[in-house]
């Protein structure tokens, strides 16, 4: 009799292994989704904020100053600075920010550049005074309303208190406003 409890016992622990086994994965992937849905999965890395959906804007007819061109924008992350006919406080602080992050992306450095956007002023006269500071920077002017118009949505706009970043394709992706701190835009 003991014999064949011995089994019963045994049986029944085969049988409730075999049962966890199976229910172990749903519900340690229910209490993964329901941990990380407040603390992850839903929430995102990048600090700036997401234009959606991401929209194209064509940088090829802007005037570059001192033989810069569009072709060294192409197929790089850009991060782009409007500016007016100076750089005031607003626009240097931007583009020290983008620099920083420039800088910190280290083997990226290559895949990622900065472009001054100025708007009612000399390009080159600007080029030549911000080069000492910042030789990487690519400045151009004659922004015309339609580049304007795409920099242009709901709580943002290229008005010098947000920079923005397009992707190598070309798409303007995010904006960012002068609160991020530079380690913040380089995770996004």
């Amino acid at each position: 009799m003991e014999q064949v409890l011995a089994v019963s016992r045994r049986g029944r622990r085969q049988f409730l292994m075999i049962v966890g086994l199976f229910l172990l994965p749903p519900l340690a992937a229910w209490l993964a989704w329901d941990y990380l849905s407040s603390h992850g999965v839903t929430a995102t890395t990048n600090n700036g904020e997401l234009i959606s959906p991401a929209r194209p804007v064509d940088l090829s007819h802007l005037d570059y100053a001192d033989g810069q061109s569009f072709g060294d924008l192409k197929g790089r992350w850009v991060f782009v600075v409007f500016s007016g006919a100076a750089c005031d406080a607003l626009c240097e602080r931007q583009l020290y920010l983008t620099r920083q992050v420039r800088i910190g992306v280290n083997k990226d450095l290559p895949r990622v550049r900065r472009l001054l956007v100025v708007r009612g002023g000399e390009a080159v006269a600007m080029r030549k005074a911000l080069e000492p500071a910042h030789p990487d920077l690519v400045v151009a002017g004659g922004a015309e309303t339609a580049l304007l118009s795409a920099f242009r949505g709901e709580g943002f706009a290229p008005d010098g208190s947000r920079f923005f970043l397009v992707d190598p394709l070309g798409n303007l992706m995010m904006f960012y406003t002068l609160d991020e701190q530079g380690n913040g835009v380089a995770q996004g």
